[in-house]
């Protein structure tokens, strides 16, 4: 990578805060209203499934990763050093890891049809499966389903209620004839749920254990869990929510330090095909420099790892290149000078993440402006390609973005077409069922609406130039 690559080009440094707070927005060559933003008829999104395309992890596998890394040296230090900062910190990630797995093993109710009907979807719909994925696949399907008979068939339909009136001239109070809460399941069950959600977080190429791991570990709700602790001012939730964010910041460095760039930014994956992309624009929801090094202009939504902020001061602090930077050092020496969560100076440095929420914040006219220039970019565009995004309704301060264009060439491109589709016509308004099959480049996709077009398959498989060529 370019040390001199201008990363900040066009993203915001958010603040975790409710208050005011002065932001800087940097964009290429401090041009703020760059033509690029403004004219550009091609508009690039970039999520997850982008970076994960260069070997990056997804979003559901970051606290498996950060649970492992955390047991090598570095990660050992970096956690200390925190936990001598965050005083009394009862967090830790290994044990909301174990938490998880008992509550969803003792009470699958929540996350269990959801992750049955994907799984079914999964050996219905791929033919690559084999035959260990199969069994898995069946062994899940068929236990879960189980439960769901058993509750069905206990449930008292209206025929059954109006029988017990007639019968017994009382008023039916209850829905079953079976009290659930009172119910244990067996330790055969107990063992083969434990299996099956231990396997799944350390099995993330795995098509059908993705399907449980997805539900079980999400790290952007566990940060916007405690990011409230900023607006109730609840110290102990502050406290975690920095050593969560401070802690994946670190190992999103890490991982993205031994990235082979050379390799992964060549001309045919994503950002190699991104590059020297003058008149188009990039939107991306990743905290990594891999856009900004693609295209100095790109707009970052939720944050990103060079930047960072005393949300008390209001002071933005900044990396110059955070691939030379030594974490063990930054952790023990360089963050305990400025961060001060207690005493008579007040100093909170957060790093640069807006978690999801379906209420933004309202925190600065420059975190205004960024979006304000997002949602024009968004407006304008005449081709929108989304690239490892799946429009999800977490995000749905930018989907009414996205919604607002009702006339734009729309191509979204994921490996997960059945659950992108549902979250694409859920944010269009779109009716799921009505589409034509077709292929892309030889890939299965769907076409709505006579303008937007999913395709099935792996980024990596994608040739972008047809969407990426000049409009004139």
């Amino acid at each position: 990578m370019d040390s001199n690559t201008d990363i900040h080009g066009g993203n915001n440094q958010i603040v975790p805060n409710a208050t005011h707070a002065v932001q800087n927005i940097y964009f290429n060559n401090g041009d703020e209203g760059d033509a690029v933003s403004h004219c550009a008829r091609t508009l690039v999104i970039l999520g997850a499934g982008a970076d994960a395309s260069m070997g990056l992890p997804a979003s559901s596998q970051l606290i498996p990763g950060i649970v492992d890394w955390l047991e090598t040296d570095e990660g050992k230090a970096v956690d200390d050093a925190l936990r001598k900062q965050l005083k009394r910190l009862t967090f830790r990630f290994d044990k909301f890891v174990d938490d998880a797995i008992d509550r969803l093993a003792k009470d699958l109710d929540r996350e269990r049809d959801t992750i049955c009907r994907n799984v079914r979807e999964e050996l219905e719909h791929n033919p690559g499966l084999d035959d260990s994925h199969r069994k898995m696949g069946n062994l899940i399907v068929r236990i879960f389903q189980k439960i769901t008979d058993v509750k069905q068939g206990a449930a008292i339909d209206e025929e059954t209620e109006e029988l017990i009136r007639e019968v017994t001239g009382m008023e039916p109070t209850d829905h079953t004839i079976i009290d659930f809460t009172k119910l244990n399941y067996t330790d055969t069950f107990k063992t083969i749920i434990t299996h099956i959600l231990r396997s799944s977080l350390h099995d993330s190429a795995n098509p059908i254990l993705r399907h449980v791991y997805k539900n079980l570990l999400d790290i952007e709700q566990l940060m916007a869990q405690y990011f409230y602790g900023f607006f109730t001012n609840k110290q102990g939730q502050i406290k975690t929510y920095l050593y969560i964010a401070w802690t994946l910041w670190a190992y999103l460095i890490y991982r993205e330090y031994n990235l082979d760039l050379n390799l992964n930014l060549n001309s045919r994956s994503v950002y190699g095909q991104l590059r020297g992309k003058d008149d188009i624009q990039v939107v991306t929801f990743n905290y990594t420099t891999l856009a900004a090094t693609a295209s100095p202009t790109a707009l970052y939504f939720n944050g990103n790892l060079t930047d960072y902020v005393d949300i008390e001061n209001k002071n933005d602090l900044h990396i110059d290149d955070i691939h030379s930077l030594d974490l063990t050092e930054f952790f023990r020496n360089r963050l305990p000078q400025e961060m001060s969560i207690e005493g008579d100076r007040i100093a909170i440095p957060v790093p640069s993440f807006m978690p999801p929420l379906k209420l933004k914040p309202v925190i600065s006219d420059r975190y205004i402006t960024t979006w304000y220039r997002t949602s024009e970019a968004i407006r304008r565009a005449e081709r929108i390609l989304i690239l490892g995004h799946s429009i999800h309704a977490a995000e749905s301060f930018f989907c009414d973005m996205v919604r607002s264009n009702r006339r734009a060439e729309i191509t979204l491109i994921d490996r997960d077409m059945d659950n992108v589709c549902r979250n694409l016509c859920n944010t269009l308004q779109l009716s799921p069922n009505r589409y034509t099959t077709l292929t892309v480049q030889d890939h299965p996709a769907r076409k709505y609406d006579n303008r937007i077009t999913v395709v099935q398959a792996d980024l990596n498989d994608i040739d972008l130039s047809p969407w990426l060529e000049s409009q004139g």
